[in-house]
């Protein structure tokens, strides 16, 4: 990188990281997108520290992988969708770590009411559906999530606006059949409870 360039843009940083090793243009990057990623992380995780470990490990695992990236797309959105998978992966293994009884389930002990228990486990069935989905197809369907057209995602990902609309489509089908099952779960623990 030159210092003479005040600013060099993300595609740039990226094919200097990828094909050349450039741990200042991986400083740049970092310098720009850590901040916002750390505030996403906190939002979902609640917890400053462990956002910020996650932000940490997709850096970590974006320098480990550099050569192996084939980055046409915004990496901003690669950033996120890269830290979307470790906060899933987070909740999955603090999922796998708790145990519950029936009494706890029945009567929790902190202030959460049963409405957001609900919220929160439906949340949570949400996200390992989503990790069920093919890789493009949870991609496409993420970015529709968070707003983006048909036109942006099909010009992110390289792709038709057809095979977007495919794509979303078939995440739609899946999640339905995925989610089914949980929902009747939720209907029926709130009428026994």
């Amino acid at each position: 990188m030159t210092p003479q360039n005040n600013y060099i843009s993300d595609n740039e940083l990226v094919k200097l990281i990828c094909q050349h090793n450039d741990e200042l243009a991986f400083s740049k990057l970092y310098e720009r997108h850590a901040r916002l990623l750390v505030h996403t992380a906190i939002r979902k995780t609640g917890t400053k520290t462990v956002a910020e470990d996650l932000v940490q490990e997709v850096f970590f695992k974006f320098w480990l992988g550099r050569h192996k990236f084939d980055i046409q797309k915004n990496a901003q959105a690669y950033l996120q969708g890269m830290l979307k998978n470790n906060i899933i992966s987070h909740y999955y293994k603090q999922q796998r770590q708790r145990v519950f009884s029936i009494d706890d389930v029945e009567s929790p002990a902190d202030d959460f009411t049963q409405e957001n228990l609900d919220y929160n486990l439906l949340s949570e069935f949400y996200e390992q559906s989503l990790l069920k989905l093919p890789e493009k197809c949870r991609q496409v369907f993420v970015l529709s999530r968070k707003g983006y057209s048909l036109k942006e995602i099909a010009s992110t990902l390289e792709i038709s606006e057809k095979t977007v609309e495919a794509h979303i489509t078939k995440a739609l089908r899946i999640l339905r059949v995925e989610m089914k099952d949980y929902i009747a779960f939720i209907l029926i623990s709130t009428v026994f409870i």
